[in-house]
């Protein structure tokens, strides 16, 4: 099999417009165990990663294919001492926005955060367009 190194470093996908400029890689999907466990949920709702896992399913990816999701506008803090993640309320405001250009042909999940603190104690719609 011939193997191309620059297959490694080929762009998938670019921001060319965030109003905002704090996003967040760290945090991995919310799931039912993540209401379970950390928010003491008896009967949690699946969460972004079953959103994720159901919406991708058609498609044949397994849920262990899900990588770590690309939280947009979400507000994760370090601490400097303890290393702890914070999740802290956004820093965008209504008409922030992000826009993405692809770079090939892909299929990206979308899924609005269920979590009380990642949206400030407050659920708002989230409109997205794909054109």
């Amino acid at each position: 099999m011939k193997f191309r190194l620059a297959t490694l470093y080929e762009r998938l996908l670019r921001i060319v417009a965030d109003t905002v400029g704090r996003h967040d890689f760290l945090l991995t999907p919310c799931s039912a165990d993540t209401f379970r466990i950390i928010y003491g949920d008896e009967r949690p709702h699946r969460g972004c990663f079953g959103n994720l896992a159901a919406a991708l399913a058609p498609y044949g990816i397994a849920p262990d294919r899900i990588p770590v999701a690309f939280n947009i506008f979400m507000n994760v803090t370090v601490d400097g001492r303890s290393g702890a993640l914070r999740v802290e309320p956004p820093l965008s405001k209504a008409g922030d926005y992000v826009v993405f250009e692809a770079e090939r042909d892909l299929i990206v999940g979308l899924t609005a955060c269920s979590a009380l603190q990642s949206n400030n104690y407050s659920f708002k719609p989230i409109h997205y367009l794909v054109s």
